[in-house]
């Protein structure tokens, strides 16, 4: 256990001084903050118990917990017998004998009381929740299903965002509105395609209000990074650029507070759980009652084709659009296996994503390699930065270009990998559907 005074507010791992609980803090955190959940005043006292020579037998600790800051409402008083090694037998009749006098035992510790006063019950976040689909579910069922909990999670983090509290909130929520997207476009002909397009429009400009925000948070998230590829001597000069970065983030966190707080945002998040609830009747779609799993299927083997293709035109000269156009066909073929793992084969579905994720690993480190060197370029064009800096950013465009080629070559192994033999043929013996021929 580690102890430090908690002087003004604590949120990230950074905040704390001592290493053991940095480290530990960190391990949990990560990017994530601390947050309020509940509040309580422990009060604690421990006494030593003697036999009739004076000699210590046992220990007991002494416990009060209160609700509020304050101690307004004592939720238990508890007592700990603590043994002494060789004095077993005396610390179990100081049990006995607290039983005797009333006490009785109890499996809920402080944080479970305060917990339930308080009416919060732990849950767990996740970006992948279960949809208990099957493989005979309506289309249009399953993908209300899947839009229904993705949006649940989307407006969860809404209130993250609008406090600062970290950078993950916004992160999240551009995922579950860019997976909402995604699953209305590759399962085409489930709701009415006007309807559909604009539910993808109106949510597609939502994100884009963020896409500034979010791509500072990401520079200032690399700045360490970015100081530790330079010499020592050239970081102070890139000091001022991440100054800069810190500015325009507080521009843009307050633009963003103001568009996400206002009641139009909130009446289109309203809107569409309500478009995609199973009491809002639709008109007719071709694929609307079709089951869901060979609908799907077709989908995946599509696509996983789709990348195959792309693939075998891709080599060491290939320019950076065809990779980053098979990073986003990768992308949604991720979405659809991660969509639907319920109705995929275990085995075979977890080998593949597994496979798909390490291609995805390289192809995210060449994209953001990419996308780092064009945006220090655009900052030096515009603030045309002094002789020192420019060799910083110089340095840091050259740094990430080099790794950039170097991750080309480990993205046509992973492709080599994902697109072989072996794995097309998992994909063909699981996905590929018989076409069926309707006798008129």
């Amino acid at each position: 256990m580690c102890e430090e005074q908690a002087v003004g507010i604590r949120r990230s791992w950074r905040d704390f001084k001592i290493e053991p609980l940095r480290a530990a803090l960190e391990e949990m955190l990560g990017l994530r903050a601390l947050a309020m959940v509940v509040e309580g005043t422990f009060r604690l006292s421990r006494c030593d118990v003697r036999d009739g020579a004076g000699k210590i037998v046992c220990r007991l600790e002494w416990a009060s917990v209160f609700a509020g800051k304050e101690g307004e409402e004592e939720l238990q008083r508890s007592c700990r017998v603590l043994p002494l090694r060789g004095y077993e037998a005396e610390a179990d009749r100081m049990v006995e004998q607290l039983i005797r006098h009333g006490a009785t035992t109890s499996g809920d510790g402080p944080l479970e009381l305060l917990l339930r006063h308080a009416d919060r019950e732990p849950r767990k976040y996740t970006l992948r929740p279960a949809f208990g689909l099957e493989t005979e579910t309506a289309a249009r069922e399953a993908v209300g299903r899947i839009v229904g909990a993705i949006l649940k999670i989307a407006v969860s983090n809404v209130p993250g965002i609008l406090s600062d509290l970290d950078t993950e909130f916004l992160h999240d929520y551009r995922i579950c509105l860019r997976k909402i997207r995604s699953v209305l476009s590759l399962v085409k002909d489930v709701y009415p395609v006007a309807k559909s397009r604009r539910i993808r429009k109106i949510l597609g400009d939502l994100a884009r209000q963020t896409n500034r925000l979010r791509d500072l948070d990401v520079y200032l998230l690399s700045r360490d990074e970015y100081l530790d590829l330079l010499p020592p001597r050239l970081r102070p000069a890139l000091e001022g650029m991440f100054d800069d970065f810190s500015a325009d983030r507080e521009v843009e966190v307050r633009r963003t507070i103001s568009k996400m707080g206002a009641s139009l945002h909130r009446k289109i998040l309203r809107e569409t759980a309500l478009f995609f609830s199973e009491q809002t009747s639709h008109k007719h779609s071709p694929a609307a009652d079709l089951p869901v799993g060979p609908l799907v299927f077709r989908c995946i083997y599509k696509r996983y084709r789709k990348i195959r293709k792309i693939a075998a035109g891709i080599g060491t000269d290939s320019p950076d659009e065809m990779v980053h156009q098979i990073r986003i066909e990768c992308k949604k073929l991720r979405y659809l296996l991660e969509f639907f793992t319920e109705i995929i084969p275990k085995e075979e579905g977890g080998a593949m994503q597994k496979s798909l994720r390490r291609l995805q690993g390289r192809l995210g480190d060449f994209n953001d390699a990419s996308v780092q060197q064009k945006s220090l370029l655009n900052y030096w064009e515009q603030k045309r930065c002094g002789a020192e800096t420019s060799m910083g950013l110089g340095g840091l465009v050259s740094i990430l270009y080099h790794r950039q080629q170097e991750t080309r070559g480990l993205i046509e192994q992973a492709l080599e990998e994902f697109c072989g033999a072996s794995t097309a043929a998992a994909f063909k013996r699981t996905f590929k559907q018989p076409i069926t021929v309707s006798a008129t």
